[in-house]
């Protein structure tokens, strides 16, 4: 049986506790980082197809002939197959805008971040939107 005072001496949990308490903060925190960083890669993605999408907009280019399908094909390349669809809440409108004596086709992507099926909060459920435009011929 062990005593109060040899109880003092024994230090066979500390090592344990030690990972207990660290553990609790580390993990979380790491999560989170790439948690964000899965976001901003996302993001930046996102922003590469809507720079591709108002480009092949604008030169009418005969791969582009639906503006929606040409987002959607990318995205799904660029992100995991399967994670960027039209189930997942992207959108894409386009538009023309004038700036002096020049016209634009802009192209707005929204969609859902996908992270958040993959990590927990806080970051899952954000909604992403990107704008890019391109010069139009006059």
């Amino acid at each position: 049986m062990i005593h109060f005072r040899n109880l003092r001496r024994q230090h066979g949990g500390a090592t344990a506790v030690e990972f207990a308490l660290v553990a609790g903060i580390f993990l979380p925190l790491c999560l989170g980082i790439f948690d964000a960083g899965l976001l901003m890669w996302t993001k930046g993605t996102l922003q590469s197809v809507a720079a591709l999408t108002a480009r092949c907009a604008a030169i009418t280019s005969p791969n582009c002939t639906n503006v929606q399908t040409f987002a959607f094909t990318n995205a799904a390349n660029w992100v995991f197959a399967g994670l960027m669809a039209n189930g997942n809440g992207t959108e894409t409108s386009t538009t023309t805008a004038c700036a002096s004596h020049v016209s634009y086709m802009e192209v707005t992507l929204t969609c859902q971040f996908w992270g958040g099926a993959v990590l927990p909060p806080p970051l899952n459920g954000q909604t992403l939107t990107v704008v890019a435009a391109f010069p139009m011929a006059c």
